[in-house]
Parts: C-alpha cells; structure tokens; sequence
C-alpha cells in the first residue's frame, strides 16, 4: 500500500490579540500586579543608587544607572495614576491586554493571509470566554 505524501509545512509565530471581560476579581488582579510591580521597581532602584556609590559619576555605567533609576522611579511616581485607572475600569466592559505570540502551521495550498490574520481570544477571570479570527486584511481588499 503506497503511503500518502505529506505536504510540506512550517510552524510560523503570529500574535494573538488578548482582552479581558472587566470583572472585580480581574481589577483586584490588576491591582496586586501593580503592587508587585512597584515592590519590584523599588528595590531595582534601591540596588542601582547603592551600585552607583562605587562608580565615579563620568563613568559611562553610572549614566546608564541612572537612567534606570529615572525610568524606575516615574513607574513608582505613577502608581496612585494607574490604580485610579483600574478603578474607573467599567464592569464588563473589555480590557485590551495586549498581544501573545501564538503559533500556527501552515502547509502548501493554505491562505497565508488567513493563517496569520488577527485572532482574538477574550478571557474572564482567566478563563477564555471566546476565540474568534477577524477576515484578513487581503479579504476585505479583494472583496470590494
């Protein structure tokens, strides 16, 4: 029995657009990755003021430590801005979460345009609630 032939395929990377329903225990989530967020920044600034007690100020590492310790410092200046925000969240309204990398195989005969058009999962409370592909960009071109 001759053995069916495979087609040639490749595993390709694309984004995949991430929202969350806005829910309270997905604002209380928001809020404790804030927190951990700026404990983080904190002791980043604090390991980079005592790194640059040993370098000599024209040194080009304490520049760069400083940087880091200014850009450290506006996300600690930024938090009661960013938790007023996850307060005025609306409920059930959707948070963009922004995009993963997902995968996707494509293999000879398949429309690339569709394979790594927009997709879109929507979560709530970690849970994904919907999958859903937009058309691609080339659909809506061609069928005008």
């Amino acid at each position: 029995m001759a053995e069916k032939q495979k087609k040639p395929q490749v595993i390709l990377k694309r984004q995949v657009v991430t929202k969350a329903v806005v829910t309270e225990r997905f604002k209380s989530f928001l809020k404790h990755e804030l927190k951990e967020n700026i404990s983080f920044y904190k002791n980043k600034i604090n390991e980079n003021e005592t790194k640059l007690l040993s370098l000599d100020s024209n040194d080009p590492a304490a520049h760069q430590l400083n940087a880091e310790i200014n850009d450290a410092k506006k996300y600690v200046n930024s938090e009661n801005e960013q938790t007023g925000f996850i307060e005025e969240l609306k409920l059930n309204s959707l948070y963009s979460q922004g995009p993963v990398d997902g995968f996707v195989t494509v293999s000879v005969g398949d429309n690339l345009y569709e394979k790594l058009g927009g997709v879109e999962v929507v979560v709530e409370d970690g849970v994904v609630q919907k999958i859903s592909a937009s058309p691609s960009q080339f659909d809506k071109i061609t069928a005008s």
